[in-house]
């Protein structure tokens, strides 16, 4: 296999993988900031920190991951709805896992952070890929329909 072969078959895991990383450092350095500058209690800091870090992904995944280019609002919020549901069933995991590992196990809290992180991280780019922006052409089908709709009962009034 050529470089530019390997390139083309795993671009979108490079790119996954490279802002992943941003926002992995960014979940845990909100996390560090909130629990242990502010004084934020752990599961509390926790869910700061991954508010903010899901809708960072959100951008960096629709535009430079998944190269999502549609923005009509259907599809947008579509998106959005279907990336934050699932999102927030990593993020359970991510809450429930740090409060075993740091409020009741006592360990490394920045250290569980970034551990958590990467495991949710894994589980998000196969849900993203997947499910949320792989389906273009049905999403655009879905659009369609309800722009449709929406011009018939505007037309109707």
């Amino acid at each position: 296999m050529s470089v530019k072969e390997f390139w083309e078959r795993h671009k979108t895991f490079i790119y996954y993988n490279i802002y992943g990383f941003t926002a992995t450092l960014l979940e845990t350095f909100l996390y560090w900031l909130f629990y242990k500058r502010l004084g934020i209690e752990n599961v509390m800091a926790t869910l700061f920190a991954w508010m903010v870090t899901v809708i960072y992904a959100f951008f960096t995944n629709k535009i430079l991951v998944y190269k999502s280019k549609d923005w009509r609002p259907v599809i947008l919020a579509k998106e959005f709805i279907y990336f934050f549901g699932f999102r927030a069933i990593t993020g359970i995991f991510n809450v429930l896992y740090m409060y075993v590992t740091v409020d009741l196990l006592h360990w490394w809290p920045v250290t569980m952070k970034a551990i958590a992180a990467l495991i949710v991280g894994l589980s998000n780019y196969m849900i993203g890929k997947k499910l949320i922006f792989k389906h273009r052409k049905r999403m655009d089908e879905i659009a369609r329909d309800i722009e449709k709709e929406f011009e018939e009962k505007k037309g109707g009034k």
